[in-house]
């Protein structure tokens, strides 16, 4: 998170508020700068268009991965892989969390 605010020009706070919601009317200058820096269109930023997954990860089970780490906030951390990670990877770095955790869930929710 730290590594896009910084891209973007904004703090870590702003990044949170915008994913949270709790920060609706963006500023033009940091949608654009947002969007470069997710690789993704300011239409989808602005929800006007759907992304086209497939554009960013190029491993179809990546994206995938991508998508439940997202969506689980204990995983988040995770959530800056590349776009050349393979499934595999990611999945062996969820379950060392899981682990360490004490989790024992073998289940990508994918």
């Amino acid at each position: 998170m730290k590594e896009l605010a910084d891209l973007v020009g904004v703090s870590e706070g702003t990044i949170s508020r915008w994913e949270s919601g709790d920060i609706a009317n963006m500023r033009r200058d940091k949608i654009v700068s947002l969007a470069k820096a997710l690789k993704l269109s300011p239409a989808v930023i602005m929800e006007w268009e759907e992304s086209d997954d497939d554009s960013y990860y190029i491993d179809k089970e990546a994206r995938e991965y991508a998508e439940f780490l997202y969506k689980n906030p204990e995983y988040r951390v995770l959530f800056d892989a590349s776009r050349n990670v393979k499934a595999e990877d990611i999945d062996f770095v969820r379950q060392m969390i899981d682990r360490l955790g004490g989790k024992n869930n073998d289940d990508t929710g994918a």
